[in-house]
């Protein structure tokens, strides 16, 4: 099958180049031409042909051959050329071929043209294909870097003799260099000093092994931060099999390595709270039990009628001294539940200072001397406050905690406590000669369930609550809490609460004495709310001596009806009621005897309950077991 080609003839001779359209012919070409003979129509057919071979005589009367191939290769470069003349030279024809032309034939022996031809069409197409495949290449090498600097993790391809030859972006942003910086050349380019050691380490075993290589390792960033990276270098080899170079993908985990670190920190201290929280159910199970065995076997042995009298009131002293306990560790428990719900709220008023530091010493003080302890209380020299306005309740749990705490872990010596005027503070302490708390320990210990000697031999009892509610009363009253101590030196515990001074308005009044103006020196008509018949039994005997006249109400309906009927100077109000509670029975009351006090009696504690009691009407909130003085006290002041 012949060759069909479409040429573009520059010749001014008919003859010629009919003659060579004769030679492709009888060569076994199909061939279409056009002839033309000026510049001008070469240039014109140049831009608007396509031609597969160009022909070109080197003489012309008035266009010369060096300048056809300069247009021909300017319009069609890809073109192949060939020069057709009878006078052209061989050092000529050479300067033409590095000019560009492809091939030259001399018209006396124009047979040759058959040959150039095809070897020069051959020629055109092999470098077609070669020019393709390397915009092929030039393509997937473009396609393939921006798929490398699209990648988020750091990639890299390096050679037989460790150079880089093919970086990617994530890698030049990482360490803060340019490609151009680091290709060609190995890893002191781009890394510290300290790394390299490691890279070149973990090179030689991919190179030595054959395999790839997973490893961890840590890289200065360029903004000078260390990162971890989790890398994996892999070897590839040449057509023989030999060891050719690497390529590694290494990916940044420092963000997942911190959050590991802060779910295995997390989960460490999860598992330590929960071996305390077994700790501490364990030790609460033997601190129930221990007042409770008391209780209940001494309740038992006081009823023996051959017991004497003697050993009768020290059988009674030890069953109140184990209550009082078991309500120090249910109150305990019930606080740090209050607090951990967030119901605990601050109820600040006026009160005197003075007389609640002295009752506080005075509470601890037989405490104290039952082990041989003195108990001072250490009063400012001058500027001493007489009254503040804070949470008392709360200011007293913290202080009393603090006490309890020295007394407890002071085998002998002394403790102290008082106050000190800070700036805008008032600073508390307890100063104490006891055993004393290790430096690791002086956070711990505010923990909930953390005690400094916590093995099952240990000599002291307890919740492990206290100091945690110490901290969190503490907190809440806009102060801090801290200590100071060595093992064996003793320990002195600090906290603050605000300095606030009340106004002539809220400072707290004098008690007076029963009888007393409201009632004109008359009996006290006092209306007791409550169910429990044992709970009002109770009242009955703590009141017996005073000059109050008692009226019981079972229902709140009962103690509504009782103030509408009877002339009452106060009400104990039950707040936890048969057929309507404490709560309305106060509403109604209230509105219909206003400035009647009614003072609630629960066995509620939280401060939620004693903010709704008060909100209803309640002058005063008492917490059960009701003790003879606080009552009594409650009564003097709402009944002056």
């Amino acid at each position: 099958m012949n060759t069909r080609i479409k040429a573009l003839v520059l010749e001014d001779v008919p003859m010629d180049a009919e003659l060579l359209g004769t030679k492709l012919t009888d060569g076994g070409f199909e061939v279409s031409m056009d002839v033309v003979e000026t510049e001008a129509d070469f240039v014109l057919h140049l831009k608007e042909g396509t031609y597969d071979v160009i022909f070109v005589d080197y003489t012309l009367p008035a266009f010369h051959g060096d300048q056809a191939l300069a247009l021909a290769r300017q319009h069609c470069p890809q073109v192949p050329l060939i020069f057709v003349s009878g006078t052209i030279g061989e050092d000529q024809a050479v300067e033409l071929l590095k000019q560009g032309a492809t091939d030259y034939v001399l018209k006396h022996r124009m047979e040759r043209v058959t040959f150039a031809t095809r070897r020069a069409l051959e020629a055109a197409d092999n470098l077609r294909k070669f020019r393709r495949k390397e915009v092929e290449l030039k393509t997937n090498r473009k396609l393939l870097q921006t798929i490398l600097n699209n990648a988020p993790d750091v990639i890299f391809v390096k050679g037989a003799d460790g150079k880089f030859l093919l970086v990617n972006d994530a890698h030049c942003k990482a360490l803060g260099t340019r490609i151009q910086d680091v290709v060609g050349k190995d890893e002191s380019a781009c890394h510290h000093p300290e790394e390299c050691a490691v890279i070149q380490e973990t090179d030689l075993k991919v190179r030595q092994t054959g395999m790839p290589l997973s490893f961890e390792h840590q890289v200065r960033h360029a903004d000078g931060t260390l990162h971890t990276y989790e890398a994996v270098k892999c070897p590839f080899f040449d057509e023989e099999g030999k060891y050719a170079g690497l390529f590694g993908i290494s990916r940044d985990i420092t963000e997942r390595k911190r959050m590991e670190h802060i779910l295995t920190d997390a989960r460490d201290k999860a598992e330590a709270a929960d071996r305390l929280k077994t700790a501490f159910l364990h030790n609460i199970s033997h601190e129930v039990r221990t007042p409770m065995n008391a209780i209940i076997g001494f309740s038992g042995l006081i009823n023996d009628p051959s017991l004497s009298p003697d050993r009768r009131e020290e059988f009674t002293g030890i069953i109140v001294q184990s209550c009082y306990q078991l309500l120090s560790i249910i109150t305990d428990i019930v606080s740090i539940a209050s607090l951990e719900a967030r119901q605990e709220e601050v109820q600040n008023a006026s009160f005197s200072l003075r007389s609640c530091l002295n009752a506080l010493q005075e509470q601890f003080r037989l405490r104290a001397e039952s082990k041989g302890l003195s108990v001072a209380l250490d009063l400012p020299v001058s500027g001493a406050l007489e009254s503040i306005v804070s949470d008392e309740p709360k200011l007293v749990q913290i202080l009393s905690k603090l006490l309890e705490n020295a007394v407890k872990f002071t085998p002998s010596g002394s403790i102290r406590f008082g106050y000190e005027i800070k700036g805008s503070d008032i600073e508390f302490f307890v100063r104490d000669t006891g055993i004393g708390v290790p430096p690791e320990m002086h956070q711990d210990i505010f923990e909930r369930f953390r005690q400094v000697e916590s093995s099952l031999s240990r000599q002291y009892g307890g919740s492990g609550l206290g100091l945690s509610i110490a901290r969190a009363y503490a907190e809440l009253l806009g102060g801090r809490i801290w200590l100071t101590s060595e093992p064996g030196q003793g320990s002195v515990f600090y906290f603050t609460i605000p300095l606030v001074l009340p106004d002539e308005s809220t400072c707290p009044e004098a008690a007076a004495d029963l009888p007393n103006s409201r009632t004109g020196g008359k009996t006290i008509h006092l209306l007791v709310a409550e169910d429990e018949e044992s709970n009002f039994l109770l009242l009955q005997e703590l009141l017996d001596a005073e000059p109050i006249r008692i009226t019981r109400a079972v229902t709140g309906v009962e103690a509504v009806e009782i103030c509408r009927t009877q002339p009452v100077d106060a009400v104990l109000m039950d707040i936890k009621m048969p057929v309507m509670d404490g709560y309305e029975a106060t509403r109604q009351i209230t509105a219909l005897c206003p400035g009647i006090p009614v003072i609630a009696q629960s066995a509620y504690v939280s401060d939620a309950d004693r903010v709704k009691a008060l909100g209803c009407g309640c002058v005063d909130y008492l917490t059960k077991p009701i003790r003879k003085e606080a009552l009594l006290s409650r009564i003097r002041v709402y009944l002056r």
